[in-house]
């Protein structure tokens, strides 16, 4: 059943009910992978899911209900269910519905869909990235991983006051993790590029060198430290406090960013966006789960915030204006605050030349266990972290086993240098942008 059809099931049913005020919400998506593991094929994997929701305004309350079937009757049965769950919903959410703009531009897309591939070609792409990491050294050992995936999104979306979109987004990706042994103790590496072909994006050969680098880490004396974060690293940091952006966070206490709008919070190093539209990225949204338009904003820039993110309902309540930074998980959940890309704008200085300046220090290339060592309402961190030795301004001998400590909002205000050369990554079906960045007074346990 196409959307055109589902929509007007949904509002056909809706204005029988009463209704003035609704929206109808599609997403589907589907999902492929191939991995291996120790030189042999592993596992395959295919899936497509989704569904309708219903949202609609009844008594100044907003319900909602949703389906996988796409059936007449089960969606005309969407309708009363929404209704009866607006009338046991105890929160002070005003409904909100975006009524489009005679002003509103919807920018297209600067990238061209990828097809997705078939499984075959999947599984050929994993199993010559182990090819590739087997050959490329002969320390190559049990553990070795790779795999390559894409996923496609399809989401349309239509409201009572006349707002009707569709888009449609795909991506592809390759993972390689190589495990090395040299008969002392394992050391691995990972890489990850949107590129399929294992011979055009070098991850193989990446995540071997980044291994064999890795051998032999010596301990790390306790201390404070300047600190280069490798670009992997900068990504992974602010994507575990990413929430410190969400304009709700803040609106309930628990984001620090609170009130803090056109005041410095960082280094003026530092400018930080938020691009639907990032060059290279092929899961660009033209418009938010609720309708509205989406565009480049700086969330930081030269160490000033400038917003956070807003969806309707937090952007009312606070005085703003949408963001256009409404998400949904799935078809079934509730609209909330998501970023697209968190893209942090280079500087000038290339990695060697970070080094240089940071003179004597530790070049951390490793954070284990983010998530679970970082607390994003006090901005507070204690990570484990590997890397590299720095002295008198070169790379030198690798090191581990040492915790790194200490406050994001504070980190944010001791970045020395930003680096030129920016790595992506894709987490879920949001990108993040980042260089390396020379940071101060880094608390280090290690040892004594």
């Amino acid at each position: 059943m196409s959307f055109e059809e589902i929509k007007k099931i949904l509002f056909d049913a809706a204005k029988e009910a009463g209704l003035t005020d609704y929206d109808v919400y599609y997403r589907m998506s589907t999902e492929l992978s191939a991995d291996a593991l120790n030189h042999e094929p592993n596992a395959s994997s295919f899936g497509t899911a989704g569904g309708v929701s219903f949202r609609c305004a009844v008594d100044g309350k907003i319900g909602s209900a949703s389906t996988e079937m796409q059936e007449k009757a089960e969606l005309e049965a969407l309708v009363p269910r929404a209704m009866a769950n607006a009338a046991l919903v105890d929160a002070d959410e005003e409904p909100i519905f975006y009524l489009p703009q005679s002003g509103d531009a919807y920018r297209k897309v600067t990238v061209d869909k990828p097809a997705l591939p078939t499984a075959g070609e999947l599984r050929r792409a994993a199993n010559e990235l182990q090819d590739r990491i087997y050959n490329a050294s002969d320390l190559v050992s049990d553990g070795t991983e790779t795999m390559a995936g894409a996923a496609e999104v399809t989401v349309c979306l239509a409201n009572a006051r006349g707002l009707m979109l569709s888009h449609s987004a795909a991506m592809r990706y390759a993972y390689a993790e190589a495990v090395i042994n040299d008969g002392n103790e394992p050391s691995y590496g990972t890489a990850v590029s949107e590129e399929l072909d294992a011979a055009k994006s070098g991850i193989a050969e990446k995540a071997v060198s980044e291994a064999i680098l890795r051998l032999g880490g010596s301990p790390v004396k306790t201390g404070k430290y300047k600190v280069v974060l490798s670009a992997k690293q900068v990504r992974a940091l602010f994507s575990a406090f990413s929430d410190i952006f969400s304009g709700k966070k803040a609106m309930l206490g628990l984001s620090l960013l609170k009130g803090k709008e056109n005041t410095k919070i960082a280094s003026p190093s530092l400018t930080v966006y938020d691009d639907p539209f990032y060059p290279g990225n092929t899961m660009q949204m033209p418009f938010d789960a609720e309708g509205v338009p989406t565009y480049k904003k700086a969330l930081v820039e030269q160490g000033v915030l400038k917003t956070l993110l807003y969806d309707l309902t937090t952007a009312k309540k606070t005085g703003n204006a949408s963001t256009g930074n409404a998400g949904r998980g799935s078809y079934a959940d509730p609209v909330s605050i998501r970023s697209y890309c968190y893209a942090i704008a280079p500087g000038s200085a290339t990695l060697e030349e970070l080094f240089a300046e940071m003179g004597e220090g530790l070049y951390i290339t490793e954070l284990k266990g983010l998530h679970a060592g970082c607390d994003d309402v006090t901005g507070d961190f204690s990570i484990e972290s590997a890397g590299f030795a720095v002295k008198d301004g070169k790379l030198a001998s690798p090191v581990k086993a040492f915790t790194v400590a200490g406050n994001f909002f504070e980190l944010l205000q001791s970045i020395e240098a930003v680096g030129r050369e920016v790595e992506t990554g894709i987490c879920g079906f949001s990108m993040t942008a980042a260089p390396a960045m020379l940071v101060k007074d880094i608390s280090v346990a290690g040892e004594n």
